[in-house]
């Protein structure tokens, strides 16, 4: 590979990165140790796997179709306008539960760095927090969208200094605690940390002509995501055990020492809010451009709709992240791949360019329609 196509490479792999890499690294250590963390390794490789089908061909679609297209755009040229809202309201639907899952957390971070001096409840917090993300939304902050980058590099230098100061306080057998009966606790968790559809088309128009290393992007940006989410899930679990805490740092600190929760909640707090932000946009730029809503409009619906469900009562981090992954994430991905089946038979679609054969498109279809089937049995 020439330097030129190598700087082409690893420009394309660090949006992909950043897309990926987000505040669902911090739930996985608890699944893991609920379920033990060869249980949860077992889930991450699987969905991991399975996960990158996906990404896959969504990737060929793109090619195929625009690389300005989004999601709700390939469904509408693949299988009509009944789908594309079908897949719009879903997408919707699991950005708001992400952002659920932002507030939830971010005022769980706001508490542990300022309750000790301010006191008051972490629901307050948590309120704080929402009303400080709604502001900055309201004023539309897109570049911030850049630093996810400068947040991936943070968070593994985070994991070195957090390796170097564990370590003395690692406990090996952790590892190989077994907890049967919450074998499927991982799977939505993990499907939400491995959530990164929507970076594809940005890095089909990275790569310009070097198409071709479209799928080693996918695979190697994949594969370096599960690398650190394994590597930061077995150093939290081995140190904190069955006391692992949701967000997994609050818990690691308790140990370790102040100074990786310091560390731990400045990184997730700069993760939360940009995501926060990046999401409630994404909705907003939707129904600005495609639905043709004035600005305050679309603001408003990005902001209320996960904060009432917020009010009554999803206060769960684990719970949210669980359910948006398991089941709304499990929903687009079905979707995807069943748009990928119909783009086949397209009379305008070269047959070559769509690879992936129709026994991996339906056996992955099938792993997440059980995961989705499963997860709305576990939270009825």
């Amino acid at each position: 590979m020439k330097n030129s196509q190598r700087k082409i490479f690893w420009g394309a792999v660090q949006p992909l990165l950043g897309s990926i890499i987000g505040v669902g690294i911090f739930g996985l250590p608890y699944v893991f140790a609920q379920a033990g963390f060869g249980i949860g390794l077992v889930h991450l490789l699987v969905v991991g796997l399975f996960n990158l089908v996906v990404l896959l061909a969504f990737a060929d679609l793109i090619v195929n179709t625009s690389a300005k297209s989004r999601l709700t755009g390939v469904i509408r040229r693949f299988l009509g306008d009944h789908w594309s809202y079908f897949a719009t309201i879903v997408a919707f639907a699991s950005t708001w539960g992400a952002m659920i899952a932002y507030i939830i957390i971010g005022g769980e971070f706001l508490h542990a760095i300022l309750a000790p001096l301010l006191g008051a409840d972490v629901v307050f917090y948590q309120i704080f927090f929402f009303l400080v993300s709604s502001v900055l939304l309201i004023g539309g902050i897109g570049f911030i969208a850049g630093l996810e980058l400068v947040f991936v590099l943070i968070l593994l230098i985070m994991l070195a200094l957090v390796l170097a100061g564990s370590l003395p306080y690692a406990d090996f057998s952790n590892l190989t605690q077994i907890h049967s009966e919450h074998w499927f606790l991982p799977f939505g968790v993990v499907l939400f940390a491995f959530s990164g559809l929507a970076a594809i088309p940005e890095i089909t128009q990275l790569l310009g002509k070097e198409k071709h290393q479209l799928k080693k992007v996918i695979g190697t940006g994949l594969g370096l995501t599960a690398i650190v989410y394994i590597f930061f899930s077995a150093v939290v679990v081995s140190v904190t055990g069955s006391a692992t805490s949701e967000e997994a740092v609050l818990g690691l600190g308790a140990v370790v020492g102040n100074w990786v929760t310091v560390l731990g909640v400045l990184i997730g707090l700069f993760s939360v809010f940009t995501s926060f932000l990046i999401l409630g946009l994404s909705i907003m730029d939707t129904m600005i451009y495609d639905f043709k809503w004035r600005y305050l409009r679309a603001w408003g619906l990005a902001i209320f709709v996960p904060f009432i469900v917020f009010l009554l009562g999803a206060r769960s981090f684990i719970g949210v992240i669980g359910f948006t992954g398991g089941i709304l994430s499990g929903i687009i991905a079905v979707t995807v791949l069943y748009t990928y089946l119909k783009a086949k038979n397209d009379p305008q679609i070269p047959k070559r360019t769509l690879a992936i054969p129709n026994w991996l498109i339906l056996l992955t279809i099938l792993i997440f329609t059980l995961g989705v089937g499963l997860t709305i049995f576990a939270t009825t």
